[in-house]
């Protein structure tokens, strides 16, 4: 077998000679002259360089294809880290209320009634509430409310101001979760909406709805505050 594969590699060798003879003959005659007198060992010999010099570059050829993969792996692996702070960032931007948000929800309407009294605070509650009953995102009259958000009276509590912007009834208040489980989070007995329609005779709309579009929230801009590294533990 070894002898077969032997003769194969000199035969290959042979064709190879004699290709770059016949090209080069004209003006190498002396070489091919020189050539027809080698020994068998001698070309042996040369028959063994070429099959190292093959056998390198398939080695080589072996090592830029495991070199690829690697690249190719460290691309795959770069891409899933880049999709997962993308996804990462996405669920911050929507938390701090930085970008428009859709979903459903619940519509809770408070219509201007001067024969029952609703201020400002009770829509701190509403908003509280829905908070608690797993809203994600919560707007009042077309503003949305976040962490930041500041809700106060104005001057003769006859409105609210949110973030400085007066606002008057009629209030709707929007809220985007699963519009089940926040209507039945806010309507607990003695809760916020309870007290209002049964105490104060507020007339209070409720409504589940499919889709609700909520606003981006003005974000503050943090020009002083920096984060503080945590020490290394020991």
């Amino acid at each position: 077998m070894f002898r077969k594969k032997w003769q194969l590699t000199l035969s290959i060798a042979f064709a190879c000679l004699g290709l770059l003879l016949s090209l080069q003959f004209r003006t190498h005659k002396a070489m091919i002259d020189d050539l027809n007198y080698q020994s068998n060992e001698t070309l042996a010999t040369i028959a063994r360089n070429l099959q190292t010099q093959y056998y390198q570059l398939i080695q080589e050829v072996w090592d830029l294809r495991t070199q690829l993969k690697l690249l190719e792996q460290n691309a795959d692996q770069n891409k899933t880290a880049l999709e997962a702070l993308t996804r990462e960032r996405q669920k911050l931007n929507t938390a701090i209320g930085a970008t428009p948000v859709e979903g459903p929800g619940l519509v809770i309407t408070v219509p201007e009634n001067e024969e029952s009294y609703f201020g400002y605070q009770d829509v701190v509650d509403i908003v509280n509430e829905l908070w608690n009953a797993g809203a994600e995102a919560v707007s009042v009259n077309g503003f949305r409310v976040t962490n930041n958000t500041s809700l106060l009276p104005n001057e003769d509590y006859s409105a609210m101001v949110l973030n400085g912007i007066q606002l008057s009834a009629p209030y709707v208040i929007k809220a985007i979760g699963e519009p089940a489980a926040l209507e039945k989070g806010i309507s607990i007995p003695s809760g916020i909406i309870d007290k209002l329609i049964s105490l104060f005779k507020v007339p209070l709309e409720i409504q589940q709805v499919d889709k609700i579009n909520l606003p981006a929230a003005n974000v503050l801009d943090f020009n002083y505050a920096q984060t503080v590294t945590a020490p290394a533990t020991k």
